[in-house]
């Protein structure tokens, strides 16, 4: 394999800053191990009386440390991936500079099958686009997937970014849409993401909660997003009886952009006081009389505060331990922001959607194999609580099991 010059301790001292080296060891795990599967898919199917027959563990060790794969098995042991170096044998020079490139371009499907090119492996150029589809194919599954009937909360945001639109042959701009659900069970999970060129419309909305109804989702006690134009009236038309919660943060952020320096410091040390107060209803007068103590001063901005407020506290509705995780949409802008530092690492813009689809998958993937694979603590303690709740609204006189 050729030579990169890449400083490997250099290298990986820069990609620390974006992620743990954990991160980087279980980016290279995932890729590896959806290479290795494919290559078997593409070896059997010269062999009829041949079949796949499960996986086994190996730890690989790189400059990276002991990398965890699954290398997949055949039933009469005559596959062997070939990406891997000979067993028993340490990874050598050219396979480290592969793992380290495969990490730098796992966002580029396209760069990973001229990386997979310059390896030589025994296989054409089109099973090696093969192998470089199958990431692209997992990343599609997040889009089909069967959903939850049942979800505690719903978040959604947009990612404004520039995607190459492949078919024009320029560089546009895009938006992409990630939605995260927490279940019934206090786990997350990204539900799906949607990608379209423009700006965010009303019909993308109504296409988006459409699309999670047809894969399942039927009842959610709670949606939080920013205040997206339309998207109050797709939720009220689609989901009538969920709550829909106004990110908070966002609100006060936009204390600075629509007052006087002097006036948002009152308002916004207000305001944090009204945050602690436990009472939905009272923290709502509260809000109240402060936004009507500013109105002769600031009418449009008051009006529209005025007229969402209850929005923005209806996670007071909800068991004190659950609210720190419904008052913000932070849960999806961490995914947007490790998205972006990839859109910044490639170049500047995604190369295709599908590069855009890939990132995705590639981010998510590594989050839900760690930090999302258990319940929430606090929404866990709460789930007797919630479920009550979520009997009352949905199922009146039944009971939810």
């Amino acid at each position: 394999m050729k030579n990169l010059d890449l400083d490997l301790e250099k290298v990986l001292s820069e990609i620390s800053k974006i992620e743990s080296k954990e991160g980087i060891k279980m980016a290279a795990a995932l890729l590896l191990n959806a290479l290795m599967k494919k290559e078997r898919e593409i070896f059997l199917r010269d062999s009829i009386d041949n079949k796949a027959n499960g996986y086994y563990e190996r730890q690989l060790a790189c400059f990276l440390g002991n990398l965890g794969i699954s290398v997949p098995r055949d039933r009469k042991s005559e596959f062997r991936p070939a990406i891997l170096p000979p067993e028993w044998q340490k990874a050598d020079e050219s396979f480290q500079d592969f793992i380290l490139n495969l990490v730098l371009q796992s966002y580029s499907p396209n760069k990973i099958k001229a990386l997979l090119q310059s390896m030589k492996l025994p296989y054409s150029p089109e099973q090696i686009e093969e192998i470089k589809e199958e990431l692209y194919n997992q990343a599609k599954e997040l889009k089909t997937k069967e959903l939850p009937e049942n979800l505690f909360a719903m978040f959604i945001d947009a990612y404004h970014t520039q995607i190459k639109d492949t078919e024009a042959n320029r560089i546009r701009k895009a938006v992409i849409y990630n939605i995260i659900g927490i279940d019934m069970e206090g786990r997350k999970n990204l539900l799906s993401y949607y990608i379209y060129f423009g700006s965010e419309t009303k019909e993308d909305w109504l296409q988006i909660l459409n699309d999670l109804i047809k894969r399942g989702v039927k009842r959610v006690m709670v949606i939080v997003s920013d205040d997206f134009p339309g998207l109050a009236q797709a939720i009220k038309a689609l989901f009538p009886e969920t709550d829909h919660q106004l990110c908070f943060v966002h609100m006060q952020r936009n204390i600075n952009r629509n007052m006087s320096k002097q006036d948002a410091k009152k308002f916004y040390e207000e305001l944090s006081i009204i945050k602690r107060i436990e009472e939905y209803e009272r923290a709502l007068i509260r809000f109240e009389e402060l936004c009507k103590s500013y109105e002769k001063k600031y009418p449009a901005y008051i009006k529209g505060l005025l007229k969402k407020k209850e929005h923005y506290f209806v996670y007071k509705k909800y068991p004190e331990g659950v609210r720190r995780y419904i008052y913000t949409t932070n849960v999806v802008e961490n995914i947007n922001s490790r998205i972006e530092l990839i859109r910044v690492n490639t170049g500047g813009y995604f190369q295709s959607i599908k590069t855009a689809e890939v990132a995705i998958y590639i981010t998510v993937s590594r989050i839900q194999k760690t930090r999302w694979q258990k319940p929430l603590p606090l929404i866990k303690s709460a789930l007797y609580e919630l479920r009550q709740m979520f009997v009352k609204r949905f199922y009146k006189e039944t009971q939810f099991s």
